[in-house]
């Protein structure tokens, strides 16, 4: 059997494609998900999720949010996303090393927890990047390129 995922931020869709199975980095820890889940609201944390394409666990970089499972239909509404393949690995690299240099500098409370929020994204985005196949071989559906396969977060809301 087959999910359809759907994962959206507010400007954009960032996945809207079949899978077999997906992983969700929820607060309560990381959650798969296969054809005929039970119904399922849950809180998405920053992280990585990942979404199997064609026997290929494609990485996608997610910031806080929330999915909802219904049947076969897995719809992921957060504050923002990106494809391991759209992150630079040398850029989140770079980012994540800064955003260390800023957890060990920081000088009081605030900052630490502001500093430790920049170290998570930093984190995630970084391991999105690397873990992204880079003999990939698939037709990955590509819906910020596909106009008409845009699905506004408002819709999808609305349909809730």
């Amino acid at each position: 059997m087959i999910l359809n995922v759907n994962v959206i931020t507010p400007s954009k869709t960032i996945w809207n494609a079949p899978s077999s199975e997906v992983i969700l980095p929820t607060s309560t820890g990381q959650i798969g998900i296969l054809s005929g889940h039970v119904a399922l609201v849950t809180f998405i944390k920053v992280g990585v999720m990942r979404i199997r394409y064609q026997n290929t666990w494609i990485p996608i970089f997610v910031k806080g949010g929330f999915a909802e499972i219904e049947g076969d239909i897995v719809t992921v509404l957060v504050n923002d996303a990106e494809r391991g393949d759209r992150i630079d690995p040398e850029i989140a690299h770079s980012e994540l090393e800064k955003a260390q240099a800023q957890l060990s500098q920081a000088s009081n409370s605030l900052e630490k927890i502001r500093a430790q929020l920049f170290l998570k994204q930093a984190r995630a985005r970084d391991t999105a990047a690397r873990e992204f196949p880079d003999s990939l071989q698939l037709d990955i559906p590509d819906p910020i390129a596909a106009k008409n396969a845009a699905v506004s977060a408002l819709k999808v809301i609305e349909q809730l």
